[in-house]
């Protein structure tokens, strides 16, 4: 069986022009990125809290009260909150789970 191959280490002081500039592209690619994929996750955290707050609403004592339930990003029509005891998460790629709310 074959060991994983170690990086190899260059020092940058004996590269040649060029190659600094590869060496300037691909670290920038990454650093790029690496920013997009931060991004994704503050936008993911974000959307976590907003959902976490949301759940902590559907408590018993709103029960039949008017809400606003989205149909797209943009689009809402009123509705009334029946069942304050269950929550139907989105959990990716068009799953979505039957969860009891937590009691606050």
């Amino acid at each position: 069986m074959a060991s994983p191959q170690q990086p190899q280490q260059i020092n940058v002081a004996d590269l040649d022009l060029p190659q600094l500039v590869d060496v300037r592209r691909q670290l920038e690619e990454e650093l790029s990125h690496l920013t997009n994929s931060f991004a994704q996750l503050k936008q993911a955290q974000a959307k976590f809290g907003s959902c976490i707050d949301s759940v902590k609403e559907v408590q018993p004592v709103n029960k039949n009260k008017t809400i606003l339930v989205p149909l797209t990003n943009s689009l809402y029509v009123p509705g009334k909150l029946c069942d304050a005891e269950n929550v139907i998460v989105d959990v990716g790629t068009g799953y979505y789970v039957q969860k009891v709310a937590p009691l606050s």
